[in-house]
């Protein structure tokens, strides 16, 4: 099982086909992930972008706010699956979902929304442009190098749900 692995965050796309046949609930679910991977530039970044660290006119703010809303879409596409699908498959969709949420998504969140909110919303000058006034947070270098490689890291299990569940790629 492949383990991709960049900055601080490692997220194992370990998903194999227990049978040639790949049910249409799987396949679904699959696509319902995809949709949310590719029309997200805060999760998986600019389709021009293949290192994932183009992040030029993007508000910060609200694209935390993608970010989370993206958490909350994927929880509810885990939720589709019935319990008996899953079973003790490690490598079901339901438990990769889980675990990108667990080993990418939540750690990224955990770490530097909280800190950059609380900077926007406090210590950050409201009168200067938005797009200038995110360029002065402290920590932006290290929070964006980190962002980028959730980025690559999304991108590489969006590509692989494209290849494994045999969907139609729409960033191609």
């Amino acid at each position: 099982m492949p383990v991709l692995t960049k900055g601080s965050f490692a997220l194992n796309l370990g998903i194999v086909r227990v049978s040639g046949e790949l049910s249409e609930v799987d396949r679904q679910c699959a696509w319902e992930l995809y949709a949310e991977l590719s029309t997200r530039v805060a999760v998986t970044g600019k389709q021009r972008d293949p290192d994932c660290e183009n992040f030029e006119n993007e508000l910060y703010v609200e694209s935390f706010d993608s970010l989370y809303h993206f958490f909350t879409a994927a929880r509810e596409i885990m939720k589709k699956f019935p319990v008996g699908k899953v079973g003790t498959n490690s490598n079901h969709l339901g438990v990769i979902i889980s675990d990108a949420m667990s080993n990418v998504m939540r750690p990224f969140l955990e770490k530097w929304q909280v800190p950059y909110r609380h900077w926007w919303e406090n210590q950050s000058n409201p009168r200067r442009p938005p797009l200038e006034r995110q360029n002065e947070y402290p920590d932006l270098s290290e929070m964006l190098a980190d962002w980028a490689a959730l980025r690559w890291l999304m991108r590489q299990l969006q590509s692989d749900l494209v290849s494994i569940y045999r969907l139609r790629d729409l960033n191609t």
